[in-house]
């Protein structure tokens, strides 16, 4: 039993010094960032976090669009709306940015559930929109994050709309939409143990965002990315912005990471783009010390 015992102490020590130097390493990074940064990592096996300003509000930019998704699998299960249900694209409906929508011709007639598609992995701002409005409108989805417990994570305006908002001042700052590094964190963790909106929905949400297009980011240089390693997130850009928040599903252990960036100095629309080679450069770092 003494033997146990001190085996056990020893284990903690050599557990938190590794969680301290891990702390310690992702700090020194984000200070060395040009720009703002918000970081906040969960190991779901033993529950350790690290955060860097995970509680500071940045722009959701497209990650939003998670939140989104939860609300229309909230109507579809209380059955208002189905995931075969069609919407007719207008040109009205179009607007610049990410996806493919902008460019089809009026009268495309998609389902929700291509719209989901749409608006998750090639963060379709059209699909986005549409889904929107179908679920009830911006207060809507704000509302049901709030019923999830998040208090400063907001949608705050549909894409490239400019319809008055409540929120006009906090729209002016962030955009269509303001989190914390730590919120979408919890709120990715409780899709993982498949608590929004239910254990189907979760699962298929988590489904659907394995099928992520853009993935220059957290999974970059992860050395066995697609081949042991699968990887459910989403994605936001704005000129000045860069953000993915992930749940990845490794054969050692399962871990979430959310980093958020903003007022960044590279602001140029390429691969190597700064901020997103800074993500993936913390993402290995919280991989190696999580997974290996």
């Amino acid at each position: 039993m003494k033997i146990t015992g001190w085996f056990v102490i020893a284990l903690f020590f050599v557990t938190s010094a590794a969680a301290q130097s891990l702390q310690d390493s992702v700090t020194t990074m984000a200070k060395a960032f040009k720009g703002d940064v918000g970081i906040y990592a969960i190991n779901l096996d033993n529950g350790d976090t690290i955060s860097y300003n995970g509680e500071k509000m940045f722009p959701t930019a497209s990650v939003i669009k998670i939140y989104v998704l939860a609300k229309l699998y909230q109507e579809i299960k209380e059955g208002k709306l189905s995931m075969n249900q069609r919407v007719t694209l207008e040109d009205s409906d179009k607007v610049r940015g990410s996806g493919i929508l902008l460019f089809m011709h009026k009268g495309l007639k998609p389902t929700l559930g291509d719209l989901a598609w749409l608006m998750i992995n090639m963060s379709d701002n059209v699909a986005a929109n549409l889904l929107t409005d179908e679920v009830g409108g911006v207060m809507k989805v704000t509302r049901f994050i709030r019923s999830l417990g998040l208090e400063h994570t907001l949608e705050l305006a549909r894409i490239f709309d400019k319809s008055v908002y409540p929120d006009s001042a906090l729209r002016k700052i962030y955009g269509i939409g303001v989190t914390t590094p730590r919120e979408t964190a919890t709120f990715m963790k409780e899709l993982y143990e498949e608590k929004i909106v239910d254990k189907n929905s979760s699962r298929k949400m988590i489904d659907l965002m394995k099928y992520q297009f853009y993935n220059t980011s957290i999974p970059r240089f992860l050395p066995t990315w697609r081949d042991t390693i699968q990887i459910a997130h989403k994605t936001g850009a704005l000129d000045a912005t860069r953000n993915d928040c992930a749940i990845i599903y490794t054969p050692r252990v399962n871990y979430i990471l959310c980093v958020f960036t903003n007022h960044n100095a590279d602001r140029r629309w390429i691969t190597d783009n700064g901020a997103e080679v800074f993500i993936a450069k913390v993402s290995l770092l919280i991989y190696n010390h999580f997974v290996r």
